[in-house]
């Protein structure tokens, strides 16, 4: 992000009372030890309009485009201030587009973007790759509860798994910006299998499988995980990190993720440093 001068409206966490604006308020290491010590189930809030009119404001009074990529509308009410924040600027160029995806999904999307932009591809199309992307990054995760998902109104047609998942680590899909089930996996060791099966399927030599990885208090699990991937034919790790702390209010500790996008041919794109 730091590398393309990415710009971040961000999100507010609330744990009890207290209360972080993500990515710049708390450490992820810090906020996930929190959790595991609260009795308190955290919750979230998306920015304001005047967030994101705020943010707009300087690019619009110079003329500049704005390519504003956000959580999922499934997921988060962000997309909405954003439209309602680029009404207030009728003359600027403002792309809203929502991403249908969270956490290393939409960061996937966004260093794409801007990798994009960076070698002069036009506003209008790096906006429209934007939207594009956001139909083809695969996105998947386990959690050690549900509960979070739940109580977070974020579990979609994974609620079929409430009430089955003792010593049971669920697989979940993000598909079209909502949560759905995949599959019950009773140990740790199938779960990691399921996902290399997952991000491997069909590559070889002529394949290009960008892959962005994030955990929440599970390093050890996700960088066994990493080993694994990176043995896969034409794979490129683009991120390995921390999910933040909205998206980590909403799965829990102990949470595992993945986005990755498999391109051929004439659809391969230089790999992001």
């Amino acid at each position: 992000m730091h590398k393309h001068d990415i710009g971040i409206v961000p999100l507010t966490i609330h744990l009890g009372e207290k209360s972080w604006k993500d990515f710049y308020d708390i450490d992820p290491d810090e906020y996930c030890s929190l959790l595991r010590r609260s009795t308190d189930f955290p919750t979230t809030s998306q920015p304001s309009p005047q967030d994101f009119i705020d943010a707009f404001a300087p690019f619009a009074a110079q003329g500049e485009p704005v390519l504003c990529v956000n959580l999922s509308s499934r997921l988060s009410g962000t997309f909405q201030s954003a439209l309602l924040a680029k009404d207030h600027f009728p003359g600027a160029r403002i792309e809203v587009v929502d991403s249908l995806q969270g956490s290393m999904g939409l960061g996937l999307i966004i260093l794409l973007c801007a990798e994009k932009a960076a070698q002069g591809t036009s506003f209008e199309s790096t906006a429209a790759l934007a939207g594009d992307l956001a139909r083809k990054v695969e996105t998947y995760f386990s959690v050690d509860s549900l509960d979070y998902l739940q109580r977070g109104g974020r579990i979609g047609k994974a609620r079929a798994f409430l009430g089955t998942l003792m010593k049971i680590k669920p697989l979940l899909h993000l598909v079209e910006g909502e949560v759905r089930p995949v599959e019950k996996i009773r140990t740790t060791g199938r779960l990691l299998d399921r996902f290399v099966e997952l991000v491997g399927k069909g590559a070889d030599e002529h394949s290009q499988i960008l892959l962005s990885a994030a955990d929440m208090g599970n390093d050890s699990v996700m960088t066994e995980l990493v080993e694994r991937f990176l043995k896969i034919p034409g794979l490129s790790l683009v991120y390995r990190g921390k999910i933040g702390g909205v998206i980590a209010s909403h799965v829990g500790p102990g949470g595992l993720g993945l986005s990755f996008l498999k391109m051929t041919g004439k659809q391969v794109m230089p790999f992001i440093e």
